[in-house]
């Protein structure tokens, strides 16, 4: 199964680095080019055991890819997992705005029906918003 991940942190990664260790063929994908570079080269930025070693031999295998394309990583993949920040707001509510821009971008640039996860840690009722939010921006049947 091709799978696409957008945001390469702690959850992304991680997420991104195991499925493609189970076989499956993987796109990572961040905004942050320099993090997508540092990742080609084998830095991986986060600790976990055992992950530099799984990403490392993906890359190698050609299971794990990385890119800075939104474009690429949503043709690319047959399901797209949301995988970005949602910091704490001062009022300690979720910013969802990471989440909102890349559903968004989703929408702008899918051809086609996708299974859209939403990996990223979000209060309930975020889902539907994620939905309306790429339906409205989307240029096919969502």
């Amino acid at each position: 199964m091709n799978i696409t991940v957008i945001g390469t942190g702690y959850v992304g990664l991680v997420a991104g680095a195991c499925f493609a260790e189970i076989g499956n063929e993987v796109m990572c994908v961040d905004k942050d080019a320099k993090k997508i570079e540092n990742l080609s080269k084998g830095i991986i930025p986060i600790y976990e055991p055992g992950l530099e070693e799984i990403v490392k031999r993906n890359i190698d295998e050609d299971r794990l890819k990385l890119s800075t394309s939104i474009e690429k990583g949503v043709e690319f993949g047959d399901v797209v997992f949301i995988a970005v920040g949602t910091p704490s707001q001062p009022d300690g509510s979720c910013d969802l705005s990471g989440v909102l821009e890349v559903a968004e971008a989703v929408g702008k640039v899918m051809t086609k029906s996708k299974v859209i996860v939403n990996k990223s840690t979000v209060p309930v009722g975020t889902a539907a918003l994620v939905k309306a939010t790429i339906a409205k921006n989307a240029k096919c049947e969502f």
